[in-house]
């Protein structure tokens, strides 16, 4: 080690972990003007993008995630007897995972999976049910339908978007921020899911909250107990 250090130019291995130490930091302050995925990056390179991306997208949408906002959509969400998830395409992983999220809250759910049962869905006038639905663009022209569906019978809805000032945005009684890629365009889907995900978390750790997560610790061992998964 010491040979190959010098053979670098460095006095010894001592200068070269100073130096090495130091160009790190360097590049780990600097900005990333280019974060855009190429043919050229290693393997290392991507595992550094991709983290950074992921990071990226939860500490933005933290940044725009108002508390007040969480706030809202808990008291709706706790207040309704039932919550019917709207989403389609991609965003329907993201409504499962919140889904699953609410019934270790005790909160009944519905998620259906086809336009036409949306429809009937949203249809039904019922003010205990809550409306949830996931748009990146806030203008799904399926789910703009759905929300006047929900708006006509005199339901509310929650919305988790990346633009809240869309069609979606303005119907909305609660709308839930969360960032989208401004480069990395062919990843645009996996930041509005980091996003979503951590959007999805706080609203589930703030309904445990107010349950007491003992009692979701106790069904958990339970669950641990009885079934091997």
């Amino acid at each position: 080690i010491v040979r190959f250090t010098k053979r670098m130019g460095f006095e010894g291995y001592t200068e070269f972990k100073i130096r090495f130490l130091t160009e790190m930091m360097e590049y780990a302050n600097q900005s990333r003007e280019d974060d855009s995925f190429t043919n050229k990056d290693t393997v290392r390179i991507l595992m550094e993008k991709v983290a950074c991306m992921e990071r990226s997208a939860i500490k933005e949408t933290h940044l725009h995630l108002e508390p007040v906002l969480v706030v809202r959509a808990v008291k709706e969400i706790i207040e309704a007897d039932h919550v019917d998830f709207y989403a389609t395409d991609d965003n329907v992983h993201i409504a499962n995972l919140a889904a699953v999220n609410l019934s270790m809250a005790d909160k009944g759910y519905t998620l259906p999976l086809s336009i036409s049962q949306m429809y009937l869905t949203s249809s039904r006038e019922n003010k205990k049910h809550i409306g949830f639905i996931i748009s990146r663009t806030g203008e799904n022209r399926m789910l703009i339908d759905v929300a006047r569906n929900l708006r006509a019978h005199g339901s509310k809805f929650i919305l988790i978007t990346s633009t809240p000032d869309s069609t979606l945005g303005k119907l909305a009684d609660v709308v839930l921020p969360v960032v989208t890629a401004s480069k990395l365009e062919e990843l645009w889907t996996r930041v509005f899911w980091i996003g979503s995900q951590y959007v999805i978390d706080v609203i589930f750790a703030a309904l445990l909250s107010r349950k007491g997560f003992k009692a979701v610790g106790e069904r958990e061992r339970w669950l641990r107990s009885n079934f091997h998964y």
